[in-house]
């Protein structure tokens, strides 16, 4: 969650979801938030994205609704029971396959929750992002030139590639990697070598799928700094690995990254 205001900080606290309202509001007390805007993150497991041929004649306003319904086949519920946005796919990735959009839906009441979850704790909900979208700004702020820029974020069980070229999102997927495997000696070289190859699978789609330039630096936002994991994905990856200049970003230190979703999302004003 990203809470707008003068003093710009992150932190993490971690807590069971029964206990999510109690620390919720405990922070709410102990930092003055009652009454700031704030916006919510979905991880990346709470939430689907589709890419989707765009209906003809239909309205930029009435096209979540149009393609949600042709979400039936896809979805493990129904689309009356899942709130859906879209965002736009960019024209010169589809390759011949029409005018496409993103579409992404979650379920209705897990939204719902949350959204109860922020105003019972006496703050205002401005918008609902996902983490692609969040991480997007981030890239957005990271690129030094037009070309194409990558990041990678890991989290305690998953991680997420992004690729961005300029302001506009082109790819994002799901890298299965977990902490503990790379931190685990007997296992760690094999789930660097796993992780290396699923990023170079994305970049190779990205090129000869979606017709564009591979990025020559890919970002790497990890929790456990003690482990040289640059290094270590550089031995396997033909891109540069780097790591965010956090200090050029604003901040003093670096960002946990499992802060980095939400913080990014607070960035949105640096993106059109």
């Amino acid at each position: 969650m990203n809470v707008q205001g003068p003093d710009p900080r992150s932190g993490f606290s971690e807590c069971p979801p029964a206990r999510r309202g109690e620390t919720l509001q405990a922070l709410v007390e102990q930092n003055a938030w009652a009454g700031a805007v704030t916006t919510l993150v979905l991880p990346l497991d709470q939430y689907q994205v589709f890419q989707m041929e765009r209906p003809e004649g239909v309205e930029e306003d009435e096209l979540a609704d149009a393609l949600k319904w042709k979400l039936k086949d896809l979805l493990d519920f129904s689309p009356s029971d899942a709130v859906s946005d879209v965002f736009p796919f960019p024209s010169d990735g589809a390759r011949g396959r029409g005018e496409l959009a993103n579409v992404v839906a979650a379920r209705k009441t897990l939204v719902s929750d949350l959204a109860s979850l922020v105003l019972s704790c006496g703050m205002q909900l401005e918008r609902v992002d996902i983490a692609e979208l969040a991480l997007r700004n981030l890239v957005a702020r990271l690129a030094v030139t037009d070309r194409s820029t990558a990041l990678v974020h890991l989290r305690e069980n998953y991680g997420q590639l992004v690729i961005c070229r300029g302001k506009t999102l082109y790819l994002s997927r799901r890298l299965d990697v977990s902490y503990d495997e790379l931190r685990d000696a007997a296992r760690q070289e094999s789930a660097v070598q796993t992780l290396a190859l699923e990023i170079q699978r994305s970049l190779d789609y990205y090129e000869s799928q979606m017709g564009q330039v591979p990025p020559n630096t890919i970002f790497l936002a990890a929790r456990d700094s003690v482990l040289p994991l640059s290094s270590m994905l550089s031995s396997y990856v033909a891109a540069e690995i780097a790591t965010p200049d956090w200090a050029s970003l604003g901040l003093s230190e670096s960002l946990d990254s499992r802060c980095v979703t939400a913080w990014s999302s607070g960035l949105v004003g640096d993106v059109s």
